[in-house]
């Protein structure tokens, strides 16, 4: 085989090989993130041991829900006491306009968290709680089932007024679709053929949340 043959043949098994390619005491990991809370995060990252201002994997959790999976994050094949990790936060924008956006400045929080005990490397879970409060668990498990390891089990549940608030937020955005809908009917009521698919559409999304409001 060619010496460019062989570098080729090396770049593949790298990057077939994933988050596990980083040495004998070392191993990538995914990064998930549950939130417990009725906040957003835009940011949910673990710093790079070498350059704390730069971060391994960066993943997005809305409120009361879980993230994706982000590769990758560097942990040891055996875990050590005194182990710890990193972790970078921001809130979720509340701006509705880029206008707004480009002016707000909301903090990228630091927080530095204990790795608990783990028999293997895993996935690296981000539990956002209230309080400000994270915690940090390393398993192949999810938080609801039964060999979870972590303190706090399950998925986040929502409260009522969370849920509630959130209704009102769908419901507004809905009733302000149909009215300019029909505005634009009135306006110009030829129109009205080419509108009355999604109008009858919106009513229908309407009539339903009406019928499940919290």
């Amino acid at each position: 085989m060619s010496l460019l043959g062989r570098a080729l043949l090396v770049l593949v098994v790298l990057a077939s090989s994933g988050c596990a390619a980083l040495g004998s005491d070392k191993i990538g990991v995914s990064l998930s993130a549950v939130n417990y809370t009725d906040e957003d995060y835009d940011v949910v990252g673990i710093a790079r041991a070498d350059d704390p201002e730069q971060l391994e994997a960066m993943e997005r959790v809305a409120a009361y829900a879980g993230s994706g999976a982000m590769c990758c994050v560097s942990l040891p094949t055996q875990w050590r006491p005194g182990l710890k990790v990193v972790v970078k936060t921001r809130l979720g924008t509340k701006a509705k306009t880029y206008q707004e956006w480009a002016y707000e400045k909301i903090p990228l929080r630091t927080h530095e968290l204990d790795v608990p005990r783990y028999e293997e490397p895993a996935t690296l879970w981000v539990q956002i709680l209230d309080g400000g409060k994270l915690a940090a668990v390393v398993s192949r498990y999810d938080p609801p089932h039964a060999n979870w390891p972590g303190e706090v089990k399950g998925w986040p549940r929502p409260s009522q007024g969370f849920k509630k608030r959130i209704w009102a937020r769908d419901y507004a955005i809905l009733l302000g679709d149909l009215r300019s809908l029909e505005g634009a009917i009135e306006h110009d009521p030829t129109k009205e053929t080419e509108f009355r698919e999604n109008i009858e559409y919106l009513k229908n999304k309407i009539q339903k949340m009406e019928k499940n409001k919290p």
